[in-house]
């Protein structure tokens, strides 16, 4: 009894891992300057409160809802963690044409 218990715990909290969708691993991370090459689409907002991984969780959603909004780029405004609240990822979904590449010094 005691085992089936432990094991339906461990499947629960290995069950609350969120996927990368495959879109998702399209959308780069934005700094602020590249942001200004960018088109906004939507402000996101993300809160994971279950599971062991709740910021790696809390960041993958918001890239895959970034992908599902039509974005191929994410700007982080603001991020938290706690045990008793979770975490939280809030930023901007864009639509990036081009992606800056930084060029080599003359």
């Amino acid at each position: 009894m005691k085992k089936a218990i432990v094991v339906t715990i461990l499947a629960a909290l290995c069950g609350c891992s969120v996927p990368l969708a495959p879109e998702a691993k399209q959308v780069r991370l934005i700094s602020d300057a590249e942001k200004q090459r960018c088109e906004f689409i939507r402000l996101l907002t993300v809160n994971q409160r279950v599971g062991p991984d709740k910021a790696g969780n809390a960041m993958r959603s918001i890239l895959n809802a970034t992908a599902a909004a039509g974005g191929n780029g994410f700007y982080l405004v603001s991020s938290s963690t706690n045990w008793e609240d979770g975490a939280t990822v809030v930023g901007e979904a864009l639509l990036c044409n081009t992606v800056m590449q930084i060029s080599p010094s003359k």
